[in-house]
């Protein structure tokens, strides 16, 4: 039973699986920082998020700028030079508000249906999502009028949009957030919506997708945290399992195996004294043994043919000597 044991021990801490709660399942990496332009404000840390000071949409002159970049913009077409520099401007905005901030006044009420059929309509519109991300992905851009140094670039669906992808550009990546080609991961997404961007499919087959430029929010997937939970508690009622059998094991061993004083008494000392009485005597031989047996023989049958005497009795009497004890009178028959 214990080799059965510690076999099963063996096999289960060989397996790679059994080690994966002790690490955490999300690797964590340092969030990207972006460099404001040399004659704008620093930047500064705000709840880990990395705010630059300057106008943004809230201010009309910005708002007319972006209408006039606006116009390079093509739809359901890759992303162009020309269309550079109206990203930049929306990336330069969502870079001066906090995520808090940027959510309480974008509007939620805007889906993919919306962005598909008017998208001239909701250019530069402030939008929040909630995301499911299946990837995500890092670029070292060219030098630029946001100044970012690093962009990221996270591609998801909603509730709404179903098997229609978001296209979604942020430059503060949270640091719960694997930048991995294949993922499952929960977010909140506020940004600028851009354009219908193109794409190509892993078919060869042309799609497009809502681009839009602004903060990501990392939120817990609770199904995986349910199951990471629950893989746990499995290996937790494993290891108490295995631990239950051991000790089972080791006091049903320690019972029936024999101590080391029991041992020793199991071989009582001999009789030295009967030893010296039986040599000193000697053992009777075979041929007097026969003799006496003989002898007594005879005795008893003439004891037998003779009528004056009685006969000895051959069981004790019962009533006289019990088991128990002599009767109280004395009396023998």
């Amino acid at each position: 039973m214990l080799l059965g044991v510690v076999t099963m021990l063996i096999y289960w801490t060989r397996d790679p699986a059994m080690w994966k709660w002790i690490a955490d399942d999300v690797p964590e990496d340092a969030a990207a920082t972006a460099k404001p332009n040399a004659d704008s404000a620093p930047a500064e840390k705000k709840n880990d998020e990395t705010l630059v000071s300057g106008p943004n949409d809230q201010q009309p002159l910005e708002h007319s700028q972006a209408e006039y970049l606006f116009q390079a913009v093509t739809d359901k077409e890759p992303l162009a030079r020309e269309e550079m520099p109206a990203y930049w401007k929306l990336m330069r905005w969502s870079m001066t508000e906090s995520f808090d901030d940027l959510w309480e006044r974008s509007r939620k009420d805007l889906y993919f249906t919306h962005l598909a059929e008017a998208p001239e309509k909701y250019r530069g519109e402030l939008i929040g999502l909630k995301v499911s991300l299946r990837r995500a992905l890092a670029h070292d851009p060219e030098e630029n009028s946001a100044g970012a140094k690093q962009v990221y670039e996270a591609w998801g669906v909603t509730n709404e949009s179903r098997t229609g992808l978001y296209c979604l550009i942020f430059y503060d990546k949270p640091s719960e957030l694997a930048i991995q080609p294949n993922i499952h991961e929960e977010a909140t997404f506020v940004g600028y919506f851009l354009k219908q961007f193109t794409y190509e499919d892993a078919l060869g087959k042309k799609r497009w997708a809502p681009l839009l430029i602004g903060r990501l929010h990392w939120r817990e997937n609770l199904t995986r945290s349910a199951l990471r939970r629950q893989r746990n508690d499995g290996y937790l009622w494993q290891w108490l399992i295995v631990a239950g059998a051991v000790v089972v094991f080791g006091v049903a061993w320690k019972r029936t195996r024999p101590s080391v004083n029991q041992s020793l008494d199991a071989t009582a000392p001999p009789d030295h004294a009967a030893i010296e009485r039986w040599l000193e005597n000697g053992a009777p031989d075979s041929e007097t043994s026969a003799l006496n047996r003989s002898e007594a023989l005879a005795e008893w049958e003439e004891m037998a043919d003779a009528d004056t005497d009685s006969r000895p009795a051959t069981l004790p009497n019962p009533s006289t000597n019990s088991p128990f004890g002599d009767a109280t009178n004395g009396s023998r028959s």
